[in-house]
């Protein structure tokens, strides 16, 4: 009897050191009051900065891509990383918080050990849903490249897409613009108002100039053409064309037939109240607005 009470007691103090084992170790799974690094096995960031785990380029906690898509942009950004040795982030999250969602994005950034390895070098594209936030943020040398200009025009490329619904249409054009503005910036001549982006129009427009000029160039063909096979002399007057004493005009009067008025309402000047909108803030590494 007495050994039996031994074991049992044995079997409950065994059973309560497990479970204190258990959540100094902190199991990969379990909600916990940090962001959890699965990879490293260590808490990223504390509380109130996030409640997602890091695990690659592209974290949709809001749901807004399907899984294909998701490997695409994930791919885009791998492909970034290699090239610029630059790594380029998509955030989705359901609410951020409060605050500007640029400061939430560099606390998980800061938290969460993110960037290039080498370099440090990053750029963090984040949408929070609850308030219908955006933020672009540059860390590191990649500051360089996303200047308050380039970051602005690309809230601008990506607005209409993430206001109609279209999140991976809007992260494509991110990706594809951070990819061109690191090349440039490479280059040194990263992408500013005075050294304007220009990618998107460059080839529609050699297209236009190359249609117009072929086109002038025909059409002048043409009427030397038809002007040589015109052999009628043109009069300067009516009375030319007509034979002597076969016209007499004995009364000439002007006669007033039509009286027509165009109208056209003038447009009603509208003053835009204090709501969120499109309206854009930019600092020195960050912009940020609604869609």
């Amino acid at each position: 009897m007495r050994q039996k009470k031994w074991m049992q007691g044995r079997k409950r103090y065994a059973g309560v050191w497990i479970i204190v084992i258990l959540l100094a170790a902190g199991i990969p799974g379990v909600p916990g009051k940090g962001i959890w690094d699965h990879g490293a096995g260590k808490v990223l960031a504390e509380e109130g900065v996030g409640s997602f785990s890091v695990t690659g380029f592209v974290q949709d906690d809001a749901g807004l891509l399907t899984r294909e898509e998701e490997n695409n942009l994930e791919a885009e950004c791998a492909g970034i990383m290699k090239r610029h040795d630059t790594a380029a982030y998509i955030v989705t999250t359901p609410d951020f918080g409060a605050g500007d969602i640029k400061d939430w994005q560099r606390e998980v950034f800061a938290g969460s050990g993110m960037g290039a390895e080498s370099s440090g070098s990053a750029v963090m594209l984040a949408v929070s849903m609850a308030g219908r936030d955006w933020g672009l943020v540059g860390f590191g040398t990649a500051q360089e490249a996303f200047s308050v200009y380039g970051r602005e025009l690309i809230g601008e490329r990506i607005l209409g897409d993430l206001s109609d619904g279209e999140y991976y249409d809007a992260f494509s054009e991110y990706l594809s613009m951070a990819d061109d503005y690191l090349t440039a910036a490479e280059k040194g001549k990263p992408y500013t108002k005075e050294h304007p982006y220009g990618q998107g129009w460059r080839i529609p427009a050699i297209i236009g100039v190359s249609f117009l000029l072929s086109f002038a160039v025909s059409l002048g063909i043409v009427m030397s053409w038809k002007k040589s096979m015109n052999t009628r002399v043109r009069q300067e007057g009516a009375m030319e064309y007509m034979k002597d004493g076969s016209f007499r005009l004995y009364n000439r009067t002007d006669q007033f037939l039509y009286h027509t008025v165009s109208r056209k309402k003038r447009p009603e000047t509208t003053q835009s109240g204090g709501g969120g909108g499109s309206r854009t803030h930019s600092d020195r590494s960050g912009t940020s607005g609604k869609f």
